[in-house]
């Protein structure tokens, strides 16, 4: 599966979340999303989930009662249709009003994925009988952390490796954010008067920082941005404050391109 078809199904997100899509269009998503890669397929999963859950909140919020005027004007209406409001229309095999043609939608779209699209607005409309009451909120969705951001970019990749003295280091990096998230699991404070240095190797290694008491037992994962051209992610235990060039590697993690 190509970076093109993956970005694809990442752009179809929105539409699919919200059936904006005829049948035919949601099985092509369905069947793009099983040929991609187990990182593609949950991050496509995640978009629609958050998308879905910030339209239950939406409707949550914004619930309320419909005028009694307008109540009495759709059901008049219903009764002079001589419809049973209970029995279901069949189904119309025409593309709704509503739905915007994949082909389209991916020309308009911006190619750059947009981790969070429904932070601008959210709106629902329903029309019955001629009658269309819109109800809309605006507002500001909590934008996705650095971290986050990295963890799901389109070409995001993981390393993992033990450490000496115990527990294990785990590097989530990017290209396209030229950073990483460093997260130690279950690896021990230093000795005193020593600290871990981390380093980006791609030839000649170069300092990624000397890690904090917090930044090693931290379960959300540090961020080290400067990824450049590097091969190799190296930890090191240095004098306190570090070294200019690493004297103890503790262990080193292959990051494939």
């Amino acid at each position: 599966m190509n970076e093109s078809s993956r970005q694809r199904l990442f752009d179809d997100a929105e539409v699919y979340a919200l059936h904006a899509i005829t049948d035919s269009e949601r099985r092509d998503i369905e069947t793009e999303r099983q040929r991609v890669d187990d990182t593609a397929r949950a991050q496509f999963d995640v978009l629609v989930s958050e998308i879905h859950e910030t339209l239950a909140l939406v409707a949550a919020i914004d619930a309320t009662p419909a005028p009694d005027r307008l109540r009495r004007v759709v059901l008049d209406r219903v009764a002079a249709s001589g419809q049973d409001p209970t029995v279901r229309e069949p189904t119309v095999r025409e593309t709704p009003s509503n739905v915007t043609p994949l082909h389209r939608h991916r020309r308009e779209r911006s190619k750059t994925w947009r981790y969070s699209m429904m932070s601008a607005a959210a709106a629902v409309i329903v029309a019955v009988g001629g009658v269309v009451v819109v109800t809309q909120t605006m507002g500001n969705d909590a934008q996705p952390s650095q971290v986050e951001q990295i963890v799901a970019a389109p070409d995001a990749r993981q390393a993992t490796a033990d450490f000496p003295g115990g527990g294990t280091a785990t590097v989530s990096y990017s290209l396209s954010r030229d950073a990483v998230v460093v997260t130690l699991d279950g690896v021990p404070q230093p000795p005193p008067g020593r600290a871990y240095q981390m380093w980006f190797v791609d030839g000649t290694p170069r300092s990624a920082g000397v890690m904090t008491d917090e930044e090693i037992t931290s379960k959300s994962g540090t961020v080290v941005d400067g990824l450049g051209a590097a091969t190799n992610f190296a930890f090191s235990l240095e004098p306190a404050g570090g070294s200019p060039q690493p004297t103890q590697v503790l262990t080193m993690l292959t990051l494939n391109a």
